[in-house]
């Protein structure tokens, strides 16, 4: 496997952090992760902290799961970067300010890959694929659950989205 070289930003699920094992099987010289409490936190606040860190770091690829993955889409479409999202929460229902992903999330020319685990045990992931692959590519894979069984497979996703979307 090969490091990536293209600066990333992770974006983190609910109740996680940057001690994720998402984020720490990703193999790019240059990744981030901020901590968010999203519990506390309302979508607006979140909303502009996102928009503030993406101008700070700039990064080439965000890469979120679950509830770091509906940031992720929401992110992507807004400051057009390309997003790699994993087991994604896609009706947040934790608080009632959040808007559940739509059309205008996902129809766009910026790229995103979605990579599922179907076995995930806390959100339908069967339902997640037909929803997104009109949209994106989908990875599905069986097995597997919602904080993810192998993460390192997102490595060869950030890689083919540096090499295929990515101009350098």
């Amino acid at each position: 496997m090969t490091t990536c070289t293209s600066k990333i930003l992770f974006l983190h699920g609910l109740d996680s952090s940057r001690e994720s094992t998402k984020f720490h099987a990703i193999d790019a010289n240059q990744k981030y992760c901020i901590n968010v409490d999203y519990r506390n936190l309302n979508f607006q606040t979140v909303y502009e902290f996102y928009c503030e860190i993406i101008s700070k770091i700039k990064p080439e690829i965000l890469v979120g799961h679950s509830l770091g993955a509906y940031w992720a889409l929401k992110m992507s479409a807004l400051c057009k970067i390309p997003a790699i999202i994993a087991n994604p929460s896609l009706s947040p229902n934790f608080r009632d300010d959040y808007p559940a992903i739509n059309e205008d999330d996902l129809e766009h020319e910026i790229a995103q890959i979605a990579y599922l685990e179907l076995g995930d045990e806390e959100l339908d992931m069967h339902a997640v694929q037909q929803q997104l692959e009109p949209y994106m590519q989908v990875q599905a894979v069986e097995g597997g659950y919602h904080r993810l069984a192998r993460p390192e497979n997102l490595n060869d996703l950030i890689q083919h989205m540096q090499t295929h979307f990515l101009m350098k």
